[in-house]
């Protein structure tokens, strides 16, 4: 029995694709299809995020009109002005624990 003919092989390929609906691509040529027929990732990415919550901050930029105290940040500003009149408080720039070792 002789092998079947090259044309005839090649009908054959271009049949197998259009019933299992793959791309029929007789060079090999690099096309993408592989990815292009993944299933897409963006709505997946999005939904794994959580939903942005609203913040204090927030409420007040929309309504500087009614002058909301955020009591939380005022506690604080309170420490941290506690702590700078004890000299607890942060170092102003360049002045910290590394920059008078350079010093030295």
């Amino acid at each position: 029995m002789a092998a079947p003919a090259p044309a005839r092989l090649s009908q054959l390929a271009q049949l197998s694709c259009k019933i299992f609906q793959t791309v029929y691509n007789p060079t090999a040529a690099r096309t993408g299809n592989k990815v292009l027929r993944q299933r897409l990732v963006g709505p997946t990415m999005t939904a794994y995020n959580p939903q942005k919550l609203v913040h204090f901050r927030d409420i007040k930029a929309l309504y500087p009109d009614l002058g909301l105290i955020d009591m939380d940040e005022k506690a604080r500003l309170d420490e941290i002005a506690k702590r700078k009149r004890r000299g607890k408080g942060a170092p102003k720039k360049g002045q910290g624990k590394r920059a008078s070792n350079k010093r030295k």
